[in-house]
């Protein structure tokens, strides 16, 4: 059949529909409906089209249905099936249907595309943010759709049927909507253009119809808010006229009222009312910027031109226009309220008249702006150019001649600026300004142009008439009504005027605010501040005064808050700062209070009250030394300042004083922090510069015109100080100058003259002088001028405690004097003490009556004084009349002060010595309890506790001295002698348990130099204490500075005896032997050899041979002088004992010195001295036999054998003495005897150091036969029986590098490398005596033999890498034991 049959296509299309197959019947359809078109068939063809859409519209694919309607509405052969004619089920659609229709489809279809599509894309990694990729969706989209032409259509449509203008202007409405939707996005300035340009013609076609809001609204924006173009007046009238509660309606209203010069308070209000819904309006933003600056809210101009600027330029670049004419009204607006805001923003001002003039050369505004801009700025040439610049192109531009007069008023050409300003009022006569400004100048003139009511009283007057809404005009006629007019409630009238007209008025508010606070009427004024502040932020002197008033009235957290404010606008105002210093204190926080002071010295380094107020904030935070040296800078300012002007005397004499003051109590206060450090130089030094200060200061009061009472305290104090730290350094002098003690002095003795001294203190000065003449000229010149400062307190004390205190100061001073002068602290040792101590008391009893006396008479005047109390109970303790009832007295001063002052740990601790003194133990712990119950941290009642448990043989005694030396504050003296004795008491007693228990000690182990004491086997705890108790003894010593018996550094020599530390015990015990040279003692030969003895010790143990040799025999020629029976007395029972160790300790140092021969007789003589002492006896015979071996006769190696023989005979299990005579056997190839040495020694493997001992015999024994397997195999399993001893991997390690095996003896060093780490790591946490193992893991030798057979073993394998780890290892070595040779040495072989 032919294609053209329409039956066939009508069959087909039913099997296909019946089958289901869409797509074959949608194209079947389509060939159908050709067909019908063929045929002239319309009806039938467009029942065809409908099935097609009906398809589409099941299938809900709207693309394609889209585009089947595309193809109906085009110009085709379809577009003949939208006849009206055509009869069919259902009608065809109109024209004008199909495309509105089409339309919503395509707008739907692009909304839904678009927000699939950002859905999809915001989730990848480099999407970017969400905007950028919403408008790059929108404008791929957009760039595809076919809306545009789809309403284009549309438009051209209704437009040839004007009866449906409705319709018309709907569709034209929505193309508007969709172009100004497009704008933006486009990226292509060209095609941006070309669409802006449509945007705005059918912008105007939609205004000519009066209905479209938008279109008005986006013409208004296009007019760049030019007032001179007609178009803007005519939109705005009809945006009003049809759309007055539009969105830009406020504004129009505000830019209408702008031009009417009507824009209020209200209008303002409205505006910002809507500002948040036109945020994105340029033409909004100008108008608010113009109503600010019309009602004078400039921070609000500021603020918002500045945030308008991103919305110009965003707009513009949205709309591709240059919107300058907004800019430059903005700039202008914003330049303007800079210039009113004030002198911190004078220079953007500049910027910005010079910005808009950039733009616009010939603006008046912008020039006149510029010109008095300049003129703030003190740019008098430059401003002036400006304004003659405006005058040129108009002679009779009076505002220019008014910007020339404000000019040469600055520049204090009066005559020039009243003939400017006349001018000006001559062709403005009725501008205010210019009458203001001519008032303004007739007051800086001054005299009679202020004061006279025809200048500038009468201008403002004029001024005010013209205009009452100046500021400036009322603030002046204020200044002069409280000036010359006499009538302050008529100022403060105009000073409120002024400030309503303007609240930024900083004249009138500083000058209404000071008469307020000089009314009395704080809240009145503070009111007026708070007014002033709230209203306009940017007032500096508002918050300054407001922080002042609140300072004034304590409230620091408000001032903190108003001096921050006023420092936000001027960060280099010193005087704020200095108020929020101030503040800081106030509520203490003193770190914040001394930065704000540095800043403020950073900022005026002259200025005194900065210096001033930094050493006042850092002598709160304890920093003193910077407060001291801003103290001195200080008071360098205030001599400069009077150099420089004689005027400035009254700045000096307000301000040396207190400053000299301050820097005497702060050098006193440091005195006091070094003394509790026990650094007494810089004590003493301290006190020699507050002495001199005073000198200084007192030596320019020749008239007396000073506090007597306060500066004499202060000599007092320092004097005070200056003797405290005189016993502990030997140049005192030269730190405390004596012509300033002679100077100070003269000064008192003729302020004396000046007054009535009443004649017991006369009485009382002679005889303490006359007692203090006994001592060294300086200590009684210092002694007499603390003596004529404390009395001169007393004579000028203002009240009666002061009085009390005075006498109370003296009392001690007396005190002090008598214990330096009679008391001789009590030694053990020092056998004569207290006849001599007795013999000092008769005669000077005279210091402890007069400090009685003081105590008496400042008791009598102020029964309440505790300090009082306190030196009568003392005084009492110590006084020899009576002793019975002296304690009674000393017992109820105590008590009474207590009664007064139960919190002070001082007067327990007084009550609990005199109790000890007494000897109720009971009660004196109870008392010293009471004191470290009120202050934990008071030494003096541990002190107390610890005398207590050592007079008693407690355990507690060194934990009790212990705590006094970890307490905060600096214990006494006696607290660190009496930790340290206790200390080496415990060392000796477990070196004696030690020794109790580990007789089989390797000959080897004592220490070839000849050092008697050894570390072995005590803990961390032990050895930290030690270490501590060597810090105690040298304070001890540096505090003290030692008696004539040396006991500190005779116990500081024995306790680094103690800790191995050798060279320093010779030195300590040759400062013993000096201390006790210079002594005069009966039995200062005892004590000679004693120390001599001592150092002689340790002079060997330090391998200074010779010098012990000398030593010795210096001190074997003293007892050989026929006093032996002396030292038996002295010694009593351990005189044997210690006659035996002084021959060993000889014997040693002849043996190591290579005097053999001398060392024999010596070792002979103690072998016999042995006998009273069996444990001992053996040691001397294996030494003695060692002697005779080195003599190295064969009479003398027979007779050693013979010894060793004996000494096992006599002890079998000898180890020293089997592993000698094991060593004799193998230099005498003796094989019998090494056997049976051997075997001996082999039975002694599970005994202590035997371990190691026989093991190391045994690699020996091993090697000397050539069986490097043995002697490897003998080491190996003795590390096995104790894994835990890094010795014994030292040994083997060793024993593998002398067999040529590096790389074994690197495994071994490293090893005891390793296991020394690991003692270390728990070694602090022993609290008993480690194991043999970890001892002997845990110790530095160790450590530093590892590193060095490891060192040397890694430079013999070679290499660069290994030479490299070889220098590391011997780095580490020094780094453990820098003064091991043997360490620099391998250091040295690396490199």
């Amino acid at each position: 059949m032919p294609k053209a049959n329409i039956l066939v296509w009508q069959g087909l299309c039913a099997l296909y529909e019946s089958s289901k197959a869409i797509d074959k019947y949608e194209k079947t359809l389509e060939k159908l409906r050709d067909c019908y078109l063929v045929d002239d068939m319309k009806g039938k063809a467009w029942e065809t089209m409908h099935k097609l859409i009906s398809l589409a519209e099941e299938s809900k694919n709207t693309r394609k249905l889209i585009g089947i309607l595309h193809h109906l509405s085009e110009d085709g052969p379809l577009r003949c099936l939208l006849d009206p004619e055509i009869v069919a089920d259902p009608k065809p659609p109109t024209l004008q249907g199909l495309l509105e229709r089409l339309y919503n489809m395509e707008v739907e279809l692009d909304n839904s595309t678009i927000e699939k599509e950002i859905n999809k894309r915001k989730t990848r990694i480099d999407a970017g943010p969400i905007a950028v990729v919403r408008k790059s969706v929108k404008e791929e989209v957009w760039s595809q759709s076919s809306v545009l032409d789809t309403l284009k259509r549309l438009i051209s449509l209704y437009s040839e049927h004007s009866d449906v203008p409705d319709q018309r202007f709907h569709i034209e409405e929505k193309y508007f909507n969709a172009l100004m939707e497009r704008v933006p996005i486009l990226d292509d300035i060209q095609a941006k253009n070309a669409m802006a340009d449509e945007t705005k013609a059918v912008a105007w076609d939609l205004v000519a119809q009066r209905r479209c809001a938008g279109a008005f609204e986006h013409l208004i924006e296009a007019t760049d808010c030019d007032d001179s173009d007609d178009a803007l007046s005519l939109l705005a009238e009809g945006y009003m006229q049809h759309f007055n509660d539009g969105r830009l309606a406020p504004f129009i209203q505000t830019w209408m009222a702008i031009n009417q010069k009507s824009c209020e308070v209200t209008t303002l209000d409205l505006a910002r009312d809507r500002a948040k819904v036109c945020a994105e309006s340029p033409f909004a933003c100008v108008q608010l910027v113009r109503a600010a600056s019309c009602c004078k809210e400039y921070q609000f101009v500021i603020d918002t031109g500045i945030a308008s600027r991103s919305t110009i330029k965003q707009y513009g670049e949205q709309f591709g226009v240059k919107l300058w004419q907004s800019q430059h009204i903005i700039d202008m607006e914003v330049a303007g309220a800079y210039m009113e805001v004030g002198a911190g923003y004078i220079g953007d001002a500049e910027y910005l008249y010079r910005k808009c003039l950039e733009s616009e050369p010939g603006n008046e505004r912008a020039v006149l702006g510029l010109g008095l801009s300049l003129c703030a700025q003190g740019n008098y040439e430059e401003s002036r150019c400006m304004l003659e610049k405006a005058l040129e192109g108009d002679l009779k531009n009076h505002l220019a001649l008014g910007g020339l007069g404000h000019v040469a008023a600055k520049e204090h050409y009066f005559d020039k600026a009243i003939e400017y300003l006349e001018k000006a009022i001559s062709i403005g006569p009725d501008h205010a300004m210019h009458h203001a400004s001519l008032g303004n100048t007739y007051w800086q003139m001054g005299e009679k142009w202020q004061e006279d009511k025809q200048y500038a009283y009468t201008s403002w007057i004029k001024a005010a008439r013209i205009d009452s809404n100046i500021s400036d005009v009322f603030s002046g006629l204020g200044k002069w009504y409280r000036l010359y007019g006499r009538d302050d409630e008529r100022s403060q009238k105009c000073f409120r005027k002024a400030l309503d007209l303007d609240i930024t008025n900083s004249d009138a508010g500083r000058l209404l605010a000071e008469m307020y606070l000089k009314e009395g009427k704080d809240d009145v004024c503070e009111e007026l501040l708070d007014q002033v502040t709230s209203s306009q932020q940017n007032q500096k002197w508002a918050w300054q005064l407001l922080g002042f008033l609140r300072l004034r009235q304590e409230n620091h957290e408000h001032a903190i808050i108003a001096f921050r404010s006023a420092l936000g606008l001027d960060r280099e105002d010193c005087l704020c700062w200095e108020g929020l210093c101030e503040a800081y204190i106030g509520i203490g926080r003193l770190n914040t209070a001394v930065r704000v002071s540095q800043k403020i010295v950073e900022l005026d380094p002259s200025r005194i009250s900065g210096h001033w107020l930094c050493a006042r904030a850092c002598q709160m935070t304890h920093d003193l030394e910077l407060a001291l040296s801003h103290l001195e800078r200080a008071i360098e300012c205030v001599k400069q300042c009077s150099k420089k002007d004689d005027s400035n005397s009254q700045t000096y004499d307000l301000w040396i004083r207190p400053l000299a003051v301050a820097k005497v109590e702060c050098l006193l206060a440091l005195a006091e922090k070094w003394n509790m450090e026990g650094l007494f130089g810089r004590m003493a030094e301290a006190c020699g510069k507050a002495l001199h200060t005073l000198q200084l200061y007192l030596s320019q009061k020749t008239d007396n015109s000073y506090p007597v009472y306060l500066v004499w305290n202060l000599v007092y104090t320092a004097c005070v100080w200056a003797e405290d730290s005189k016993s502990a350094i030997d140049n005192h002098s030269e730190l405390v100058s004596v012509e300033d003690i002679y100077t100070l002095l003269e000064l008192g003795k003729d302020l004396t003259k000046r007054l009535e001294v009443p004649s017991f203190l006369v009485e009382m000065k002679s005889t303490a002088v006359s007692e203090a003449k006994d001592q060294h000229e300086y200590e009684a010149i210092l002694f007499e001028l603390a003596e004529m400062a404390a009395q001169l307190c007393i004579q000028s004390a203002t009240s009666v405690s002061l009085a009390s205190m005075a006498w109370t100061g003296l009392g001690r001073l007396y005190f002090k004097c008598h214990t330096r002068v009679c008391v001789t602290p009590l030694q053990p040792s020092n056998v004569n003490a207290e006849s001599t101590y007795a013999t000092q008391q008769a005669g000077k009893l005279s210091l402890l009556d007069s400090a009685a006396r003081c105590a008496l008479a400042a008791i009598q005047l102020d029964p309440d004084n505790v300090s009082a109390y306190n030196l009568q109970g003392v005084i009492a303790c110590l006084s020899q009349n009576d002793k019975q009832q002296q304690a009674v007295l000393a017992q109820h001063a105590f008590i009474m002060a207590s009664r007064h002052s139960p919190g002070s740990p001082v007067l327990w601790a007084n009550l609990g010595y005199l109790y000890m003194h007494h000897g109720d133990i009971e009660l004196a712990n109870r008392a010293f309890s009471k004191s470290q119950t009120v202050d934990p941290e008071f030494t003096p009642g541990w002190i107390g506790q610890a005398i207590i448990a050592e007079t008693l043989g407690s355990a507690e005694c060194a934990e009790l001295f212990e705590t006094c030396l970890l307490s905060a504050t600096m214990p006494k003296a006696v607290a660190d002698y009496g930790y340290a004795r206790q200390v080496w008491k415990n060392a000796v007693e477990h070196t004696r348990t030690a020794s109790r228990h580990d007789d089989n000690i390797l000959m080897s182990e004592i220490p070839s130099n000849g050092a008697a004491s050894s570390k072995r086997g005590i803990s961390a705890k032990q050895q930290n204490r030690l270490v501590f108790a060597i810090y105690a003894a040298r304070r001890y010593v540096e505090r003290t500075g030692d008696s004539s018996t040396a006991p500190g550094n005779h116990l500081l020599g024995l306790l680094l005896e103690q800790n191995q530390e050798y060279d320093n015990a010779v030195a300590a015990y040759e400062a013993a032997y000096k201390r006790v040279v210079s002594s005069d003692m009966h039995d200062k030969k005892t004590r000679l050899w004693i120390a001599l003895t001592h150092l002689g010790r340790a002079q060997c143990s330090a391998e200074r041979f010779i010098d012990a040799v000398e030593i010795y025999t210096k001190a074997d020629a003293l007892m050989g002088e026929g006093d032996a029976d002396i030292l038996q007395i002295a010694l009593g029972p351990e005189c044997d004992k210690q006659m035996f160790y002084f021959t060993l300790g000889f014997s040693l140092a002849l043996f190591f010195a290579e005097r053999l021969e001398d060392s024999l007789r010596r070792f002979e003589q103690a072998l016999a001295q042995s006998e009273n002492i069996p444990s001992a006896r053996p040691l001397v015979a294996v030494m003695l036999s060692q002697v005779l071996w080195a003599l190295g006769t064969d009479e003398h190696r027979a007779l050693a054998r013979q010894y060793l023989l004996e000494v096992i005979g006599e002890h079998t299990d000898y180890l020293p003495g089997l592993s000698s005579l094991f060593a004799v056997g193998v230099l005498q190839n003796d094989d019998e005897l090494v056997g049976a040495t051997y075997a001996e020694l082999k039975k002694m493997r599970n005994g202590g150091d035997g371990t190691r001992s026989v093991a190391k015999l045994e690699s020996c024994f091993a090697a000397v036969q050539g069986d490097a397997l043995g002697g490897r195999r003998a080491l190996t399993k003795a590390v096995r029986r104790s894994p835990e001893d890094a010795s014994l991997w030292l040994l083997l390690a060793e024993f593998e590098a002398m067999c040529g095996r590096q790389d074994a003896a690197v495994r071994g060093s490293r090893a005891a490398l390793e296991l020394f780490r690991l003692a270390m790591r728990g070694h602090f946490s022993w609290d008993r005596t480690p194991s043999q193992g970890q001892a002997n893991s845990a110790s530095l030798d160790v450590a530093r033999s590892a590193l060095v057979v490891e060192s040397r073993a890694l430079m013999v394998t070679g290499g660069q890498k290994a030479a490299e780890l070889a220098r590391s290892a011997a780095k580490r070595a020094v780094m453990y034991q820098p003064w091991s040779q043997d360490a620099w040495c391998c250091l040295l072989e690396t490199h």
